[in-house]
Formats: structure tokens, C-alpha cells, sequence
């Protein structure tokens, strides 16, 4: 968060360290529980109760465990501001985490030879610590309070400043409220849905100061640029480089590679994402990756596997044509968590987050990202990689292509299991807004910044909003940003495949 908002409300990274100590006490504490109670109470399937003096006999991995209940519920979101504003809506994310837990636990034993641990603890685990995480969450609510709230000014009245604004109106988990708008020069505020246009861009930092501004969006209507960036998308074949005389501004948020003309800066606009030997070495690292992973799945794939084909009628796995690298495609295999035909009346459509055709099972399997662990052999194929831009199906992929500008540079990489617009949108996030994370990441990737990062700010990325600092202040610090930019002008749920 900017340091003007910390200042504040200082006991807000105190009461966050205080939710993640419960978590990990939770997990402690139901681990102990759990031999306490084996100990007492008759379980069924067993021959009697538990001897008091297994606990001291048997290995007990404290560090695996407790790091994986903190871990689990990172890469969950369970520690972002909407989880922790709205505990309520996350319950079953909570169950699926504690699920998730007690799986890496087993994984942990079995690999050590640890054979001898008593199996019953592991499912009396998994539900103490469910119980006590969701027990948890739901007393701290009030603890952890609502996350310090950010005074914001948008930047112009076009449709892009209105999908700012009426994202931050209904996403009040952002913690951010809108104090005014910006005009451009010769722009009505007819867009903006009553929000009191301030003054001029000309008057923007005595703006900051008047109305204590703790964050600028710049929400800017589509250029000649972005019309160029959209026709060479979609040429084919080798493609003339594009280079930029940066101003000030732009060598700031852009943070790409700079070029030198003589003695010129120069900023290379569209290059090839593959070049050189970032390619290769990205590839074997999904191949190791995806051999390692695939092997400390298994059990877990096995299981799932079950339980889809026994939860409801049709296949465990599903298929499905989705659009790869360079516009080709590919069979893209997960497990089935919609209802079978689910398409036979209305034909290809997308998925909405509370989407009736998703089993019971489903919904859990979605939240803790299961369903997508057979992708893993799309990976070994080399259809997709770990990290990029998830692959979409063709119906929707030539839709995009007319209506977006720039949709068809997404191609130029292999598709992800997950990608930046992944971690940092949502299901009603627009495609066009999903394509701008998707271009940060594909034009500014590395291994160490783009694989696996979730909250952690921007893999060397232009940043989505565009902060102010006052004279006192040295450099913002990172805080959860909206889900929207300038560009998008309808919104569009995130697609899932119809099974």
C-alpha cells in the first residue's frame, strides 16, 4: 500500500501477521486434536483406540506441515483483501485448502517411508483443521477489520474511466474510493455515472493535494499505436521492428529493453518474445517441471479421478479443442467438472462464476485448481507451458480477435496452465483488460519473475494504475490494484470449458 494510506492505519500488517499465526495455530492444534481424540473416542474402521504412546513414536513433520497451511492458503488467494474482507464467501475455498493439506501430508510421509503413521489421523486432520479454519476466518473478521481504505482520481471521462469507476463501486473489497475525475481536454463527463469531474489534467497535482489523493488511474482512450500494435498482430511472417523516442513518462512505466540510437534512447516497442535463448530454457524447465510434478500428483490425480467418475454421470477426463501458439490447435484434457452435454441446447458459451452446469464436486475442484491437473500432459506434449495466456476456445478466439485490438500477439508464446491475467483477474474481468496482463507478461517474463508469482506486484511489468506520491514520500509500496484498466469497454466472464 502507498505509504500516505499506511500512515493511516498502522495496525493493519500487525493484524495480518495475527491472521497468519492463527492460521498456522489451527493447523497445530488440529493435529494434536486429532491424536487426542483417536486416543478417546472410537473411530469407525479400526480395530479400538489409538495407544497414547503412538504420538511418541511415530515422526511428526511440525515444519512441513505448518509452512504448507500458509502456502496452500497464499496460492488459494485466501490471504488477498477480498478473502479477508468477505470471509463468508470463502468457506468452501477453505475446506478445499485443508483438503489440499492433509494431501501434501500424506505425499510428505509416503515419500519418507514414514509408513507406520497412523492413517485415521489424516482424516481426522483434514476436518479439525477445516472446522478450526473456517472458525477461525469467521471470528477474525472483526479483528482483521476492513482493508485501509485508498482515495482515488481517475483520470479521464471516457468508457475506459467508466469501467474504473464502476469497478471500484462494486468491488468494495478493493478498499478504494473514487473522489473525482479528470477531464481531458475537449471531454465531457457524460460517461462517469455522477462523478464530479475535479479540474484539469493541467491541474492534477494540486488536485492530489487538495483532495489527499493516495492513487492516479490513467484511463486512456485507444491511439494510433494501439491500431498499428493491432494490424502487425495479425500479419504473418517476419515482422519489421518497432522502436519508440521514449518521453520521460514513458521511459518510467515501461521498464522494457532500451535500444540506442547514436545517442538517442529508444524503446523496442514489438519484438519477437522468443527470441534468443529465453525460449529454450523456459521449455526444459516446464519439461523437468511438469515430469517432477506429474509424479508427486499422481495420487492425488488418482483420487480425483474417482470421485468425479463416481459423483456424477460421464468421463472423469474431458477434452476439448482450445487455440495454442502461432493460432494452432490443440486437445486440451482436465477433469470433467460440468454435467455432460452441457452445450447440447445452447451451443458454446461461456462460463459464469456460479454457473449451474458445474457438479457439486466441481465447484470445490475449481476452487483448489485440481481440475487442471491433466493439463499437465499438455505441458509434456509441449502444447502449453506453466505460465502464459490461458488458451481459449476457437468460438471465442475470433470473436476476440475482431473486437479486441492487439488479441492475436497473445499467440506468439505457448498457452499456460495459469498465466498473469489468471492471478490478477477474476470471472466478470473483460477480455480486453485480461489481454493487458497477458502482454505484460508475455513482453517482460523471466523465470524467476513470471513462474509462479502471485501477489507479489508486477513480473517487471507497465503498472495497471498509475500512482501519485506526495513531496514527503520516497516510493509507493505495492497494494492490491483494481481488476480493471482503460480499453475495455464491455465486461466479459473469465471462460471455462464446458464439460
Amino acid at each position: 500500500m502507498s505509504r500516505s494510506v499506511y500512515r493511516r492505519d498502522r495496525g493493519w500488517r500487525l493484524r495480518w501477521a495475527i491472521l497468519v499465526a492463527g492460521d498456522v495455530l489451527a493447523a497445530g492444534l488440529a493435529y494434536l486434536l486429532a491424536f487426542a481424540l483417536r486416543t478417546r473416542v472410537p473411530f469407525p474402521f479400526t480395530q479400538g483406540y489409538l495407544p497414547v504412546l503412538r504420538f511418541a513414536e511415530v515422526h511428526h513433520h511440525w515444519r512441513e506441515m505448518l509452512l504448507a497451511q500458509v502456502a496452500v492458503l497464499y496460492f488459494l488467494g485466501l490471504y488477498e483483501p477480498r478473502a479477508l474482507t468477505t470471509p463468508r464467501d470463502r468457506t468452501g475455498v477453505l475446506v478445499a485448502a485443508a483438503g489440499l493439506e492433509v494431501l501434501f501430508l500424506i505425499a510428505v510421509y509416503f515419500f519418507r517411508q514414514d509408513l507406520n503413521f497412523p492413517r485415521s489421523i489424516f482424516v481426522l486432520f483434514a476436518g479439525l483443521n477445516a472446522s478450526l479454519l473456517v472458525v477461525w476466518r469467521l471470528g477474525s473478521h472483526s479483528l482483521v477489520g476492513s482493508y485501509p481504505r485508498r482515495r482515488v482520481l481517475v483520470v479521464g471521462t471516457n468508457a475506459a474511466a467508466a469501467e474504473v469507476v464502476e469497478t471500484i463501486r462494486v468491488q468494495h473489497w478493493l478498499g478504494m474510493d473514487v473522489v473525482g475525475a479528470v477531464a481531458d481536454d475537449g471531454c465531457n463527463a457524460t460517461a462517469l455515472q455522477n462523478v464530479p469531474v475535479v479540474g484539469s489534467r493541467d491541474e492534477l497535482p494540486a488536485l492530489c493535494e487538495q483532495h489527499r489523493v493516495d492513487e492516479v488511474i490513467i484511463a486512456s482512450d485507444l491511439t494510433w499505436q494501439d491500431r498499428l500494435l493491432d494490424a502487425l498482430s495479425r500479419r504473418k511472417g517476419t515482422r519489421a521492428r518497432i522502436c519508440v523516442v521514449p518521453s520521460p513518462y514513458e521511459i518510467l512505466i515501461g521498464r522494457p529493453e532500451h535500444l540506442r540510437l547514436h545517442d538517442i534512447p529508444l524503446i523496442e516497442v514489438i519484438r519477437d518474445p522468443e527470441s534468443g535463448g529465453a525460449s529454450a530454457t523456459k521449455r526444459l524447465f516446464d519439461l523437468v517441471f511438469a515430469v517432477a510434478l506429474a509424479v508427486l500428483a499422481l495420487p492425488v490425480m488418482l483420487l480425483v479421478g474417482l470421485a468425479v467418475k463416481s459423483t456424477s454421470r460421464g468421463p472423469a477426463l474431458y477434452r476439448q479443442q482450445r487455440v495454442g501458439k502461432d493460432g494452432g490447435a490443440f486437445m486440451m484434457v482436465k477433469f470433467r467438472t460440468m454435467q455432460v452435454n452441457a452445450e447440447r441446447t445452447t451451443g458454446p458459451v461461456m462460463a459464469s462464476e456460479n454457473d449451474p452446469r458445474v457438479t457439486w464436486l466441481g465447484h470445490y475442484l475449481r476452487a483448489a485448481r485440481l481440475d487442471e491437473l491433466p493439463q499437465l500432459w499438455n505441458v509434456l506434449r509441449g502444447d502449453m507451458s506453466f505460465v502464459g495466456p490461458r488458451p481459449e476456445r476457437p468460438e471465442f478466439v475470433g470473436q476476440f480477435e475482431q473486437d479486441i485490438h492487439g488479441y492475436a500477439e497473445r499467440f506468439m508464446v505457448r498457452p499456460g496452465l495459469t498465466g498473469y491475467a489468471q492471478v490478477n483477474g477474476e470471472y466478470h474481468t473483460s477480455a480486453a483488460t485480461k489481454l493487458k496482463y497477458d502482454l505484460a507478461y508475455i513482453y517482460n517474463r523471466s523465470l524467476t519473475a513470471a513462474d509462479g508469482e502471485r501477489g507479489s506486484g508486477h513480473p517487471r511489468a507497465p503498472p495497471v494504475s498509475s500512482r501519485t506520491r506526495r513531496p514527503s514520500q520516497r516510493a509507493p509500496h505495492h497494494a492490491s490494484e483494481p481488476k480493471a484498466s482503460g480499453g475495455a469497454p464491455t465486461p466479459a466472464p473469465r471462460p471455462r470449458a464446458p464439460h
